[in-house]
């Protein structure tokens, strides 16, 4: 995003901030948010039978199939003209991203992307890594974000920016995924306003402070006015979530976290973006990372604050 749409975007938080706060409709849609459903399509993600989801694996593929038919029963189409995979092959990987779009109220050409990766580690050892945090936890948001939007436009209420819902595999393979995803765009990528990467944010073991209604974001340093319309979100979200915008307070392991994610394919190509997260933990990239130390009462904060910044993000412009 050039400085002048950066500015046009603060410009118009700044003069309709009565607005988001009064949107009766708005509301609604952030009280029906469906934690059933999120917590059905994390603890599929991250049971046993799916064996970690390894790139190239069995699980993976089953993962990615599931994640597929839910996009297409939920009314949104494929990115790809006919279908919502991206398959490639990279070394001796199968590498399967899943992107589908929920189409803007009236035509557009632009886009938000929200994204999350939905491989793990697979196997090791003879131990099943079921990675239910990191990232069963960032897909069931991400499609519970966008069965909402869904239900939105098939309302009549959809937003104003077509939005990209995509689920990056081999993240744990140098992030193949998502880099092929912006170097083989079908789109321009000048079309593309934002990224809002969604990486482990589950839980509640590594608050920045004792509140542990809490949520880390990144990227807002380098992507100035994201800031006031993320804290913006927080307020007509009713979310009140605690929000550490340096990672613990260090500027290095906050550069390191920014770039060890998804979101980085996107800077690498100029593309702003946020990734949200719950942090590193005890369980991160262990075995024992399963589906019921989530938090969900967190969960649904966290993800009113993303909803209502995707609103907030699309009628700027």
């Amino acid at each position: 995003m050039k400085k002048s749409s950066v500015s046009a975007v603060l410009t118009f938080f700044l003069f309709t901030i009565p607005l988001f706060a009064q949107s009766q409709d708005l509301k609604k849609y952030t009280k029906s948010i469906d934690l059933i459903y999120m917590k059905d399509v994390l603890t599929y993600l991250s049971d046993d039978t799916l064996e970690g989801r390894g790139t190239s694996t069995i699980g993976q593929l089953i993962a990615g199939t599931m994640i597929a038919r839910e996009f297409e029963r939920n009314g949104m189409i494929p990115f790809y003209h006919r279908t919502f995979t991206q398959s490639f092959q990279k070394d001796t990987l199968i590498v399967r991203n899943i992107i589908g779009v929920v189409r803007a109220r009236y035509y557009s050409e632009k886009y938000i992307v929200v994204s999350a990766h939905y491989d793990h580690l697979g196997i090791l050892g003879g131990k099943i890594y079921n990675g239910a945090d990191d990232n069963a936890s960032g897909v069931a948001m991400m499609m519970t974000l966008a069965k909402l939007f869904s239900d939105m436009r098939a309302a009549g209420d959809g937003v104003y920016t077509n939005i990209i819902f995509a689920a990056f595999d081999g993240k744990e393979h140098n992030m193949v995924g998502s880099d092929a995803f912006v170097k083989k765009l079908p789109i321009s990528k000048n079309n593309i306003i934002c990224n809002i990467n969604i990486d482990q944010i589950g839980t509640i073991f590594a608050p920045p402070t004792v509140d542990t209604n809490y949520v880390l974001v990144l990227g807002t340093k380098s992507n100035r006015g994201y800031k006031k319309i993320v804290e913006s979100a927080n307020i007509n979200s009713g979310s009140n979530l605690s929000i550490n915008y340096n990672y613990y307070g260090s500027p290095d392991f906050a550069d390191i976290f920014y770039k060890a994610s998804d979101q980085y394919s996107f800077i690498k190509a100029g593309i702003p973006a946020l990734v949200f997260t719950s942090g590193i933990h005890m369980h991160t990239y262990k075995p024992t990372d399963d589906y019921y130390f989530m938090n969900y009462p967190v969960l649904f904060k966290r993800t009113a604050l993303i909803f209502n910044l995707i609103n907030i993000i699309s009628s700027s412009l």
